[in-house]
C-alpha cells in the first residue's frame, strides 16, 4: 500500500529483470551457412569486428530443429551494418563463405509490412 492511495499496486516479478532496448536495430541477411553454425558462433564471427553487434539468430526448422542455412545479424551501428555488408561477403563461418545481403521486409501479424534492417528484427 502507498500512502493517501486507496488502491493496491502488484510487482510483477517476471519482467522486473527485464532490460528493454529501443534503440534501433539494423538488420542484415546471412546466408549458405554450415549446418554447424550456431547464433552464438555468428554473432561473434561478426562481433569480432564490429561492436555494435547486438545479436545473431540462425534460423531452424521447428519441426526437425535442424537450421535452414541462413540466418540475421542486427546492429546497433548502420554504418557498420554496411561495412558488414561488403567486407564479410564471402568471409567463411565454420566451414563455408557466407553470403550476405540487405534483410527484406517482413509483414508482422497486423499485415503491416515492417522494413527489416532499420527497426525490429
Amino acid at each position: 500500500m502507498m500512502p493517501n492511495v486507496d488502491l493496491t499496486f502488484r510487482l510483477n516479478w517476471a519482467s522486473a529483470g527485464e532490460k528493454r532496448d529501443d534503440t534501433p536495430d539494423y538488420t542484415i541477411f546471412v546466408g549458405d551457412l554450415a549446418a554447424d553454425v550456431t547464433d552464438y558462433l555468428l554473432q561473434e564471427t561478426f562481433r569480432v569486428h564490429y561492436p555494435s553487434v547486438k545479436g545473431a539468430k540462425v534460423v531452424t526448422d521447428k519441426l526437425t530443429m535442424r537450421t535452414k542455412g541462413y540466418g540475421f545479424v542486427k546492429f546497433g551501428d548502420p554504418t557498420e551494418q554496411a561495412r558488414a555488408m561488403t567486407e564479410m561477403n564471402g568471409m567463411p563461418c565454420s566451414s563455408r563463405p557466407m553470403r550476405i545481403g540487405p534483410a527484406a521486409s517482413r509483414k508482422n501479424a497486423g499485415g503491416v509490412v515492417q522494413e527489416r534492417g532499420k527497426h525490429g528484427q
